[in-house]
């Protein structure tokens, strides 16, 4: 029921929503009739949002069949406005692996019931911990070996950024750094099960999904490969999604950022996106190492049934 009042938030911003459910809850409710009937009452019916059901034993990135529960209509008003992407719309993430991130939880816990009155913050001393950590090889990346970071002010400063503004993009800390409802979750996974635990992994997924509004992004993408088709390389198609976002509304026009990508000139839109979604499997790479992301002919490949995965568990 979280998913259908999120669907719903979304119209304010986007022209439609669309819920995809599993045709039953983990305890076998059947929740795909229930929201339909939701949806069937007078109060819903003006509402420009779809329905599709899935079987989630069948379900696979070449087998998505779905049901239609709710035919989207033709919208009979405006949304209120285009929600800006690049004004932290998504969460920028870059580089935090897992085992960072759990660390970095620990400490803003720690140091948010410290009751200390210094000038620090809490997220200024959580950090502070945590690049110690990076400059004693007890933070590790993606790899799984340790981050290696040299100690100089400047980088402290450009990784402290980093890593305390993905937390609170992602609803896991406060503005002031203490831990919010969802972070300590977060952190009872990472005690209970471990930060590199699939079950801590998929949370963050989940997380960066709704809460970093990863999904809208996603959507986004995946709506303009299906109109456009086929381009033949992957700077031009890059170009071109983020032509299509700002002419959208959906990002903030950058002059130097669009002449760049009329001169299709190498750069690095969406780069750390890919990764972390490599990173968390929520797109089909290519290659026998899987190291591209970019599927020549199409663009990326989303794995649709992790995706309705993680937003159908509960």
């Amino acid at each position: 029921m979280t998913g259908l009042g999120q669907a719903v938030a979304y119209t304010r911003d986007f022209t439609y929503g669309l819920l995809i459910v599993p045709e039953f809850a983990d305890d076998d409710y059947p929740i795909a009739s229930h929201i339909s009937q939701v949806l069937m009452q007078e109060v819903a019916k003006p509402l420009p949002l779809g329905l599709l059901r899935y079987d989630p034993r069948t379900i696979s990135p070449s087998s998505a069949g779905f049901d239609v529960l709710r035919q989207l209509e033709v919208r009979t008003g405006v949304f209120t406005s285009h929600a800006l992407l690049d004004n932290s719309f998504w969460a920028k993430w870059r580089d935090i692996s897992p085992q960072e991130l759990g660390l970095l939880l620990q400490y803003l816990y720690e140091e948010g019931r410290g009751g200390r009155t210094s000038g620090s913050t809490i997220r200024d001393r959580a950090f502070a911990r945590l690049w110690l950590d990076i400059q004693n090889d007890r933070a590790f990346h993606w790899g799984g070996a340790p981050r290696q970071v040299a100690n100089s002010a400047a980088n402290r400063v450009a990784w402290g950024k980093n890593y305390r503004n993905f937390v609170t993009h992602i609803g896991w800390a406060a503005a002031d750094g203490k831990l919010t409802e969802e972070g300590l979750l977060a952190l009872r996974l990472v005690h209970q099960y471990g930060s590199e635990s699939r079950i801590f992994v998929d949370e963050l997924a989940k997380t960066l999904l709704l809460a970093g509004k990863h999904l809208v992004l996603i959507n986004a993408i995946n709506e303009f490969q299906d109109a456009q088709g086929a381009f033949a390389h992957e700077q031009q198609w890059l170009d071109s999604i983020e032509g299509h976002l700002e002419d959208e509304g959906l990002l903030k026009r950058n002059p130097g950022r669009h002449a760049a990508a009329v001169r299709h000139s190498a750069r690095g839109f969406l780069k750390a996106e890919k990764t972390i979604w490599k990173n968390l499997d929520l797109i089909v790479p290519r290659g026998q190492t899987g190291g591209r992301a970019y599927h020549p002919k199409r663009g990326f490949i989303f794995d649709w049934s992790r995706i309705t995965s993680l937003l159908t568990e509960h």
